[in-house]
């Protein structure tokens, strides 16, 4: 349901995109803010061609730039879907941000940001992959914020004044659009867990909450793992659909600063309050 609902968006038909199209990898911080970008780019009449979901093929597209062996399968991915997009996508640019906070979930956390790696990424794609470097494909990798839709606007509007001089009054809808759109995903993640936990309390089902970083819904990434615990008989939830649930008693062991890691504290939490609940990290 999760992978679904952040990438089934259906894109602006080519012929009716006035400004062209655009790359957006399926890949790390893509798992959390698809919808946002999705939006962003209809309503600005970009036509986005998201690459295809993660195999070892993908991977093996990918493998030559990979600089260093040490670095998390999720991130290996991502080399391979610049690659597809560079390869088949046939798109004008590839828009890639580096996202260094994301939204604010959780304000009394230490902190709101991404992972080192998820954060920086496409600087490390924009460094080495050869028809990047070479200036034979155009890509977009912008610094940026999601602590608020302010943030966000200040930067996107900077961003797409000087590339594509679009005017700032357009780009600031586009975002107040996305940013909505952003919202009433998570709320319907929410809404999707509260819904399996009423079906575990009717059927007396037990559930396992599955919790990682939003790439984990990748089938790649997380192989096969929510299927076979699905064939037990048992309910399968993401971190993300019962994290608004626990109500986390602070100061925690821990350093909170990061996003994501808030979420999987904040559903552990509900998960210690429930007997037909587990939780697998």
């Amino acid at each position: 349901y999760k992978n679904k609902r952040i990438f089934d968006y259906e894109p602006l038909p080519r012929e009716e995109a006035k400004r062209g199209t655009v790359g957006l990898p399926r890949v790390l911080n893509m798992y959390e803010n698809y919808p946002f970008w999705a939006t962003f780019f209809k309503k600005l009449g970009f036509s986005v061609v998201l690459s295809p979901s993660s195999s070892r093929k993908i991977y093996e597209m990918g493998i030559e730039s990979i600089p260093s062996e040490s670095e998390c399968y999720p991130a290996k991915l991502a080399h391979g879907h610049i690659q597809w997009l560079i390869d088949e996508g046939n798109v004008d640019f590839i828009f890639y941000p580096a996202l260094f906070y994301e939204r604010n979930e959780f304000p009394d956390a230490g902190n709101h940001y991404n992972c080192p790696i998820v954060t920086s990424y496409s600087e490390n794609i924009k460094n080495n992959v050869d028809e990047i470097t070479s200036g034979k494909v155009r890509f977009i990798n912008p610094f940026m914020s999601f602590g608020s839709e302010e943030k966000a606007s200040l930067t996107l509007v900077k961003c797409f004044k000087e590339e594509f001089d679009i005017p700032e009054s357009e780009v600031r809808e586009a975002v107040t659009d996305a940013w909505k759109e952003q919202e009433v995903t998570r709320l319907e993640m929410m809404k999707k867990g509260e819904e399996v936990l009423k079906y575990m309390k009717e059927t007396g089902r037990r559930g396992i909450v599955l919790a990682g970083r939003p790439y984990h819904v990748d089938p790649e990434i997380n192989h096969g793992i929510p299927e076979l615990i699905n064939s037990y008989g048992i309910c399968v939830l993401t971190e993300d659909s019962v994290s608004h649930l626990g109500n986390l008693e602070r100061p925690i062991l821990v350093m909170d600063q990061w996003m994501y890691h808030s979420r999987l504290y904040s559903a552990a939490n509900f998960v210690k309050t429930r007997d037909d609940l587990d939780m697998i990290q």
